[in-house]
């Protein structure tokens, strides 16, 4: 594996167990046993890095959420957990969200482009989900934006909640994330669909 790619894992390791502020471009050399000179050929600073790990992640959610044509569509609880296992991955983002934005105005918009692009493919996907008939119509724009923005905050934020009750988030919160992002969706699903939904949401609670 290449060193550039090496110093990218490591990081993102350190970042999840540690948190983005206590870790410095010296831990992250000495936890891969190369000096900080190495680093800096491949990354001028911690900002750089965690750009590098934002696109990964972004990529990974969008490859979920596009599909292309004659491609067979994903369950949509599949597509719900398999996103909320992308968040799970890269944790730290979704739990330093505020400090990583206003830290680096490079990373504000990155983010904001990345919410909005989110966005668009939810409502992109809702319309393929229609025409399957999985879902049932929503009458105005407007209540599918809201729809679509009401998911993407829970997805975006429930590492953090749990955290913030519990003191630390686990691979279990990710199956109880996504039953709470089914409780939202359930209304809006008929037939078949609906009745996936009702068997999760009814799942007794581990958490």
């Amino acid at each position: 594996m290449k060193t550039k790619d090496r110093i990218v894992l490591v990081s993102i390791e350190l970042f999840n167990r540690d948190g983005v502020v206590p870790v410095t471009t010296n831990h992250i050399a000495k936890q891969l046993g190369i000096s900080p000179g190495n680093l800096y050929f491949h990354f001028s600073n911690k900002e750089e890095i965690i750009r590098q790990i934002f696109k990964m992640m972004c990529t990974e959610i969008y490859s979920l959420w596009r599909t292309k044509k004659g491609q067979k569509m994903a369950h949509p609880l599949e597509l719900i957990e398999k996103t909320l296992d992308v968040c799970w991955r890269y944790r730290f983002f979704f739990r330093e969200t505020y400090y990583l934005r206003h830290k680096d105005a490079v990373m504000g918009k990155m983010w904001k482009a990345h919410i909005q692009k989110c966005l668009k493919l939810m409502e992109l996907m809702y319309k393929r989900w229609l025409k399957a008939g999985w879902m049932t119509p929503i009458k105005t724009k407007d209540e599918i934006y809201f729809l679509v923005t009401m998911i993407l905050s829970t997805a975006s934020t429930f590492m953090q909640f749990y955290e913030s009750a519990e003191k630390i988030a686990s691979p279990r919160h990710v199956a109880e994330g996504k039953r709470y992002i089914a409780r939202l969706l359930v209304h809006n699903t008929q037939g078949e669909m609906h009745e996936d939904f009702q068997r999760l949401i009814l799942v007794k609670s581990s958490v």
